[in-house]
């Protein structure tokens, strides 16, 4: 698998706008898995996986890992082709308008929202948390904030030894829509 796929067609963006093709991507990171195995996964029907799995394989972001003969049926396995899948800045406004209300800059908030439960266990257990906070500062104190976060982003997956339990960890730095609408309409 490679670390990093960069989205450069509509139907990718397309194939990552549907909140159960999120939580497929979220369980091929797991390894490769057949239909069926995502199916039971995630407690859907089986057509309806193959349907999610068929669109992320047109689009290019999982592939066939393995093929074997189960009772006279060939079955496939699916593998992710990225751990990450990035979006370039200058291809946002050329992609965007073409895949739809799908925002780009949303696509790991997306990702985030379709696969996060509840944590199991107590709080001394469980280290799950969010937080949102809105703070008034010029865009370039905003960049540096966003950098701290994309370097945080990758002390958390570089760190991360393959055993234990599977954490997300998942950060935006923001202009909210509502912004600026209480100085302009006011």
């Amino acid at each position: 698998m490679d670390d990093h796929l960069t989205i450069s067609r509509p139907d990718q963006l397309h194939a990552l706008g549907d909140a159960t093709r999120w939580r497929v991507l979220g369980v091929l990171l797991e390894g490769p898995a057949s239909v069926q195995e995502l199916a039971r996964a995630l407690g859907a029907a089986k057509g309806t996986m193959a349907h999610h799995v068929r669109v992320l394989h047109a689009a290019g972001l999982v592939r066939i890992a393995e093929t074997q003969r189960v009772r006279g049926v060939v079955e496939k396995h699916y593998a992710r082709v990225a751990r990450q899948f990035r979006l370039q800045e200058g291809d946002r406004e050329r992609i965007g308008p073409a895949a739809g209300k799908l925002s780009a800059s949303h696509m790991p908030l997306r990702q985030a929202l379709a696969e996060a439960r509840p944590g199991q266990g107590s709080e001394t257990d469980d280290p799950s948390m969010s937080i949102v906070v809105r703070a008034r500062m010029p865009a370039e104190r905003a960049r540096r904030f966003a950098n701290l976060v994309k370097a945080l982003a990758g002390e958390f997956a570089d760190g991360a030894p393959d055993e234990g339990e599977t954490f997300g960890f998942v950060a935006a730095v923001y202009v909210p829509d509502w912004a600026g609408a209480t100085r302009e309409g006011g």
